[in-house]
């Protein structure tokens, strides 16, 4: 990920899209690429990776936001914003007072058996992992599914977006259909 410029190819989703999607499968990934309204919007799935790359391009094609993210959920790390031009304007830390970082939250995840989705998933309840702030604290919210005997339900934990304390843990009925 970086702040270079770049270009989507209008001609070729054109081209090659089916319902307003073109998917790309390369050799160690995946590629989204849709048109909605006046923006074209690529998502990269690695394999194997929690991460996915997501940008937004304007409709002349230049790139106008990129930025990483969990594959389901919260930006991490820089925000990259351009005008019409491909010129880099703003760059938006959106980690920012988050000492318990990403990778911290991955290790998480790991040691507690939670399952993150890694590369490109077309279906199912996937582990979802946000940031967000309750009464002035910034915290990771990390969604899930359990199985308690022959039911399922979705646990919810929150963990301090500064030191990665468990905060708080419930479980909300989840119908799987």
């Amino acid at each position: 990920m970086d702040n270079k410029f770049e270009k989507i190819n209008i001609d070729e989703y054109k081209k090659n899209q089916k319902n307003n999607t073109l998917i790309l499968n390369q050799e160690n990934k995946k590629i989204i690429i849709f048109h909605l309204e006046n923006n074209y919007f690529s998502d990269v799935y690695e394999n194997n990776n929690p991460f996915k790359i997501e940008k937004i391009f304007f409709i002349n094609g230049n790139i106008k936001e990129k930025a990483l993210a969990f594959n389901n959920g919260a930006s991490v790390g820089t925000w990259y914003h351009f005008d019409e031009t491909g010129r880099l304007i703003k760059e938006e830390n959106t980690d920012e007072g988050y000492d318990f970082k990403p990778e911290d939250v991955v290790k998480y995840c790991e040691s507690h058996k939670i399952k993150l989705p890694k590369g490109y998933q077309d279906s199912g309840y996937k582990t979802s992992v946000y940031k967000k702030e309750i009464d002035g604290k910034k915290v990771w919210q990390i969604s899930y599914v359990i199985a308690v005997g022959k039911e399922e339900f979705i646990e919810e934990i929150i963990l301090d977006g500064k030191t990665g304390k468990l905060i708080k843990k419930k479980q909300v009925s989840y119908i799987n259909n």
